[in-house]
């Protein structure tokens, strides 16, 4: 195995606020939930929201939605956590916070594809294009190329602490060399993402998963391939999150018609296990106006899921 090494990534760091890049770490998105806890990430930007940036050449420990594993290697993968601080109003709001796992999906593609474009690469078969699969799956060509994780955590107060029942008190002022005080009632928002890009196929975990270096070429090295990634992934979640905020039903509709053309999993039958136990099966029929799905069952019932609900989705 290639030795790991701490990520370059320059042109992240002239748009991002905070950059980390390790070596190798457990996992970039604890590293972001204890930088949240401790009061570590950008709080204030003179580009607008905020955005921290924890990268790792490989994880260790690399945990997505319940418990499972993202298999990763050094020197073949994208494994990045992006933290923004947007207002309590939008990331505690259910009638729009589900759009919030949607935008890193939509973001990833933006990030992939503008790459692509950059480094002049071409897909190997003219017919294969990037999707999501609800909630929270890359695909290229009908196979998993990646993965996103995203979670709302409260901020800590000013001296970086929780109060006893876990939830974070009033915010206290900024730092000296900060932009500006942060408002009160904002929330962190923890976008992680997970890519295959040159993983030998001899190494993807399943026959469903696939890397980048199958589908598209010439690619650059993956030292400026990953930073070209996430240039573009801190500039597309600003730019979403920014609209959202700004105005969270009119985007909210957007986002959900900008998600019908690259969700693959309408019109297809699937089977979610969902997370008190019990199962559903049936054709997906809808994406609805707070990102949840809806599906069909046999018996002709309708069925809208939410995507903290459903534990595993085939």
């Amino acid at each position: 195995m290639t030795k790991a090494t701490a990520p370059r990534l320059g042109r992240t760091e002239r748009i991002a606020d905070k950059v980390v890049a390790e070596a190798e770490l457990g996992s970039t998105h604890a590293l972001a939930r204890d930088m949240v806890s401790s009061g570590d990430i950008a709080r204030t930007s003179p580009h607008g929201i905020p955005i921290t940036v924890c990268a790792a050449d490989r994880l260790t420990n690399a945990l997505v939605r319940f418990g499972r594993t993202w298999v990763n290697q050094s020197g073949n993968s994208f494994t990045m956590t992006f933290v923004v601080v947007i207002p309590e109003s939008v990331a505690d709001d259910e009638v729009v916070n589900g759009w919030l796992p949607m935008i890193a999906g939509l973001s990833a593609l933006d990030a992939l594809e503008g790459a692509i474009d950059e480094a002049d690469a071409r897909p190997f078969n003219p017919e294969c294009g990037f999707q999501l699969k609800w909630p929270n799956d890359i695909y290229c060509h009908g196979l998993k190329i990646g993965v996103t994780a995203t979670e709302v955590l409260p901020l800590p107060d000013a001296a970086g602490t929780r109060d006893e029942a876990g939830e974070s008190s009033e915010v206290g002022p900024a730092a000296p060399d900060a932009e500006a005080d942060p408002v009160d009632g904002d929330m962190a928002v923890v976008f992680s993402v997970g890519i295959n890009l040159t993983m030998p196929a001899s190494s993807l975990p399943t026959a469903q998963a696939t890397s980048l270096q199958m589908h598209v070429g010439p690619l650059p090295p993956v030292s400026e391939l990953r930073d070209m990634i996430a240039e573009r992934m801190v500039d597309s979640l600003r730019a979403r999150l920014t609209a959202l905020v700004a105005m969270p039903m009119i985007q909210a509709s957007r986002l959900r018609s900008e998600m019908r053309h690259v969700c693959w999993m309408m019109g297809r039958t699937v089977h979610a296990q969902l997370i008190d136990g019990s199962a559903v099966r049936g054709e997906v029929v809808a994406l609805n106006d707070d990102a949840s799905l809806s599906i069909r069952t046999a018996d002709g019932e309708t069925r809208a899921l939410l995507s903290s609900e459903v534990s595993l989705l085939d």
